[in-house]
């Protein structure tokens, strides 16, 4: 079915065309090819990959002749051979497309090389590249989190028992344990995972052989190329194949979520690790020192944590921003092609890194418990034996409690100094009559440990309900570690079978 012409020497210039008369301008060079071949490294494997399932099925369903599908698939195997690095990239012929199809005519002629284009313009390579990009980057962030979750999990069951305060507002609020407090930063690092998971099956959709946007002639079964590719599935909708980006919005804001979940425990820990606090110490691995300043241990992974999740956010800006164009356009896409990659990357490394923390960070126990105490967390408790005991409205015994801790405000001592007595008399005053309340069941109130243990709500501090929630997240965990085993062992099978596809074909199979 196929002939042999070539393109000719109006062709040298890849990517340029008869249509156009000379190169591109030094300044479209410099302002937009440049940025485009900037992204080529992270790109080439994919481009491959891509370029390979179309070259397969094209010879598969008879399109090309035997004779230049062998020389088209062993120039383009010879191309997948070289590191990204080495590659001959070159601005002045536009993006990385250009540069391997150039690439590949100098090795191959254009009656072989000529083909590569055959029902599909380069723009189909790139969106066929960044989504397998994505895909793998969504892998390694999905896992990334599960460890992340998994040394959350480690740690509140190590520290299950041991007492805490809460803060809102960076005040003490009410008593609960290291445990509790851990596993509150690692239910939304599992909904993280889930996301991930959630945008995986996007990404899985193949948008391969769509001829431009609405098909072609060439009878190239979009099914194999999805199975070439890896694939689970293949995005029916050409057009939208070609060009939706809205998956891209999600996975960008997906991704700003989670990191944004992981700044914050960034904070939360720089304020327990400063003097004032002291409740926690980063390992040295991921701390530095002041070149000025001898004594100072300076939290820096911390910060670094940090920065990635305000580049996330920003990531989700632009990727958003350049969405507000007509359909079918390269707006959006001159983004994605180098910021969905940078950003999977750097919140992957950055997960991983929180992960670390967490796992090495020094938590001190006593710190933690004599802050539940000091800062009276069993406050609400204490208005709910008022309530109870003297039968009045909870409003009513809020006002009688805070009285008593202005009280004794005024008096330059703590909210824990707290009696019954004074209670009786603040209560006296609100109430207008005398109010019954124990000392017995004050002085019990005034105990955080016995004030975990009288809670008996679905998710509270209580060692039971702790356990249960550590069994929960290692669960999710486990599900999660074989969902992304079998995708990425589907992957790794379909590019190892591709490649050995071509290989048959390049000799002739």
């Amino acid at each position: 079915m196929s002939g042999s012409g070539g393109i000719g020497a109006a062709g040298e210039n890849l990517g340029r065309s008869a249509r156009l008369v000379g190169g591109p301008s030094r300044e479209l060079v410099e302002a937009g090819h440049r940025q485009e071949i900037g992204q080529a490294a992270r790109l080439a494997g994919a481009l491959s990959q891509a370029d390979l399932a179309h070259a397969v099925a094209m010879a598969e369903c008879g399109a090309i002749e035997p004779p230049v599908a062998a020389a088209l698939l062993g120039g383009l195997l010879e191309l997948d051979a070289i590191a990204p690095d080495a590659f001959p990239w070159d601005p002045q012929r536009g993006d990385a497309f250009n540069s391997r199809e150039h690439e590949l005519r100098r090795r191959v002629g254009p009656a072989a090389s000529g083909w590569l284009t055959a029902g599909r313009p380069r723009r189909e390579a790139f969106r066929v590249a960044l989504r397998l990009v994505a895909r793998d980057g969504v892998l390694a962030l999905h896992d990334g989190l599960l460890a992340l979750a998994s040394a959350l999990a480690d740690r509140a069951e190590e520290h299950a028992g041991d007492l805490a305060a809460d803060y809102t507002y960076l005040q003490p609020a009410q008593p609960t344990t290291v445990g509790h407090l851990l596993l509150g930063y690692a239910q939304p690092v599992a909904r993280d995972a889930a996301r991930m998971r959630a945008i995986h099956r996007w990404l899985d959709a193949s948008v391969a052989g769509v001829g431009g946007s609405a098909g072609s002639r060439w009878p190239v079964d979009r099914g194999r190329l999805a199975e070439l590719l890896g694939c689970a599935a293949v995005a029916r909708h050409t057009k939208d194949a070609m060009w939706a980006a809205d998956g891209y919005a999600e996975l960008a804001s997906a991704v700003a979520i989670a990191l944004a979940g992981q700044s914050q425990l960034a904070q939360d820990l720089e304020i327990l690790c400063s003097r004032e606090f002291g409740a926690v110490e980063l390992a040295d691995e991921h701390s530095r020192q002041s070149d000025l300043m001898p004594q100072k241990k300076n939290p820096y992974a911390l910060a670094v944590i940090r920065a990635e999740a305000a580049e996330a956010a920003g990531t989700v800006a632009a990727v958003l921003t350049a969405l507000h164009t007509g359909s079918a356009r390269t707006d959006h896409y001159q983004v994605l092609n180098g910021a969905v990659p940078r950003l999977l990357d750097g919140a992957a490394a950055a997960t991983r890194l929180t992960a670390g923390v967490v796992r090495g960070m020094r938590i001190d126990v006593v710190r933690m418990a004599q802050a539940a105490r000091d800062g009276f967390t069993v406050a609400a408790d204490v208005a709910d034996v008022v309530a109870a005991e003297a039968g009045l409205d909870y409003r009513t015994a809020h006002t009688i409690v805070g009285r008593a801790v202005r009280a004794l405000a005024q008096e330059g001592r703590p909210p824990g100094d707290v009696t019954a007595a004074l209670l009786r008399a603040e209560g006296g005053v609100v109430v207008g009559a005398p109010v019954a309340i124990s000392d017995a069941a004050v002085a019990a109130a005034l105990d955080p440990a016995a004030c975990l243990e009288a809670r008996p709500q679905a998710g509270a501090a209580t060692p039971s309900e702790i356990a249960g929630m550590i069994g929960d997240l290692r669960a999710s965990a486990a599900f999660g570690a074989a969902w992304s085993a079998q995708a990425s062992e589907r992957a790794r099978a379909a590019n190892a079978a591709l490649l050995a596809r071509g290989g048959e074909l390049a000799v002739g199979g």
